[in-house]
């Protein structure tokens, strides 16, 4: 009686619990969207006089007209919040408050300063015409035919000039507008790399966190990249083929860390010259990205088993093409996997069967023998041969799958395709179910799976009390999982529970235990 007490107490203080945070997650997210409409998308720039803005259906960019530097780029079909007249995505960008800056600068390495002044486009039109007549240079910003990418030309007149170079530069802390992500995607959400990479000759994909800069890197290549990556979304510098590039990253130097390349053989020595560079600020969608630079789609962080995830992600996006929806595409997917594995499954299910069908009898020899563990072990182990039952039968297959679950898992963390994707009343897939009913689901398919397979020989009262509340624990866990993650998680949990309910009812298993 008292146990049941407990566990009424222990019930009641999870509701308890789950009714506050979502109360506190639903304020939350009411500020968050609030902070992103009915704000003025360039209230932050003089626009006409200190800045210009261009714009295409893609996104629009907002160019300070002295440096000719971009400080702003908003996505405008990846809005912050899933509601309508809210604004677009920022990857370059600044806080209100100043205490974060990102933004692409390009030019020649001597020129210590600029005084541009707008001579044509801007005022949302799809390019840029800039000139600073003192120093003979002019700047030319617009839309390359390709989506997500901008074309910065750089030019001069007059000779003497050092070698071209294009860079960003970004101050220390949380990117722009991933906040509402971090809030409303879960525990697991912003654990994704975060930091600079570089792609050349030499090595296809180097990285080095943020804060793991305490020295200067440099690496010549023809063609390659240099990004910043963070979560879904990231900005790079692609090189050509036409040139050899000094790719570098530099320390904090002033607050502010600084990578990008310069072009090896371009100083001017005499007049006419001009330089185009590749600007991509968009999504990290591995398709569009494996057509725009070679190894770009290694941007998007898999994990230690990328090559199972990347395999999984093109097969996902098949699916998607026919069901144009992500969340029945991990529903398939999912089903799909545990199809495959079901030779692997079937071996590890059956060997739990027949332990299922002799428990009775292994828990006579349990306690025929409680007073001699070592006679115990002894019958217990002889009893499950003879039955053909092995205890650790199960585990080899499980392993087997393990890579593969777990690729599965860092493919659906870091596919921006799933952010804001619905699902019946789910409207995020990558937020937290906000009505709980995935992680519930979760408890009671655990609890069934439970209920099938018995209690491991040697188990006290209080391991059997813990494993008992495992399906509780777990799900608070869920809670502050991703909708897709823990859709992933259900679905398999329910396939997996209808696969080896059958295959006990096979073995006549399910009237034992």
């Amino acid at each position: 009686m008292k146990m049941n007490i407990r566990s009424l107490y222990f019930v009641l203080i999870v509701v308890l619990s789950l009714g506050l945070l979502f109360e506190w997650t639903s304020e939350k997210k009411d500020e968050s969207i609030q902070k992103h409409l009915g704000e003025d998308l360039y209230s932050g720039f003089d626009i006409g006089n200190s800045h210009a803005y261009i714009e295409n259906d893609e996104m629009s960019v907002v160019i300070a007209i002295k440096s000719g530097a971009i400080v702003e780029t908003r996505l405008k079909k990846y809005p912050v919040e899933n509601v309508d007249g809210a604004n677009g995505f920022r990857v370059l960008g600044k806080s209100k408050d100043s205490s974060f800056s990102y933004f692409f600068k390009s030019g020649f390495v001597g020129v210590s300063s600029t005084s541009y002044e707008l001579v044509g486009g801007g005022s949302g039109e799809d390019y840029v015409e800039l000139l600073d007549k003192d120093q003979g240079l002019s700047k030319r910003i617009s839309f390359l035919p390709a989506t997500y990418e901008i074309s910065i030309l750089d030019s001069s007149s007059v000779g003497g000039l050092g070698s071209s170079y294009a860079g960003l530069f970004r101050t220390e802390g949380r990117a722009l507008d991933l906040k509402r992500e971090a809030l409303n995607g879960g525990m697991m959400n912003n654990s994704s790399y975060e930091g600079v990479a570089i792609s050349s000759e030499a090595d296809p994909y180097s990285t080095t966190r943020l804060r793991g800069i305490d020295e200067s890197q440099e690496i010549l290549s023809r063609s390659g990249w240099v990004a910043f990556i963070q979560k879904y979304f990231f900005a790079a510098i692609i090189g050509s083929d036409e040139y050899i590039y000094n790719y570098y990253v530099y320390p904090k130097e002033d607050g502010i860390f600084r990578m990008g390349y310069t072009v090896e053989g371009s100083s001017i020595n005499n007049t006419d010259y001009g330089h185009e560079h590749r600007l991509f600020v968009g999504p990290k969608i591995r398709k569009d990205l494996m057509q725009r630079a070679e190894n770009l789609e290694l941007s998007i962080d898999m994990g230690w088993f990328w090559f199972l995830s990347q395999p999984m992600v093109w097969f996902m996006d098949l699916i998607n093409g026919y069901v144009n929806n992500w969340g029945l595409t991990i529903v398939i997917f999912t089903v799909l996997i545990k199809l495959v594995f079901w030779p692997i499954t079937s071996k590890s299910f059956r060997s739990m069967a027949a332990l299922r069908k002799i428990t009775p009898e292994l828990n006579e020899i349990k306690e025929r023998y409680k007073d001699d563990r070592q006679k115990q072990g002894a019958e217990t182990m002889k009893f499950m041969k003879k039955h053909g039952a092995n205890p650790l039968g199960g585990c080899l297959p499980m392993l087997i799958q393990m890579p593969f679950f777990i690729g599965f898992f860092f493919a659906l963390r870091e596919m921006v395709e799933l952010r804001h994707s619905e699902l019946g009343f789910w409207t995020d897939l990558s937020a937290p179910d906000p009505y709980f009913i995935l992680p519930a689901m979760f408890c009671f398919l655990m609890i069934m799976t439970q209920r099938l397979n018995p209690q491991p020989a040697g188990m006290d009262a209080t391991q059997a009390q813990v494993m008992k509340y495992m399906p509780v624990m777990f799900s608070v866990l869920f809670i502050f999982f991703p909708t897709a993650l823990c859709l992933y998680t259900v679905v398999n949990t329910g396939v997996q529970l209808a696969q080896q309910s059958y295959l006990y009812k096979q073995q006549g298993a399910l009237s034992s235990g």
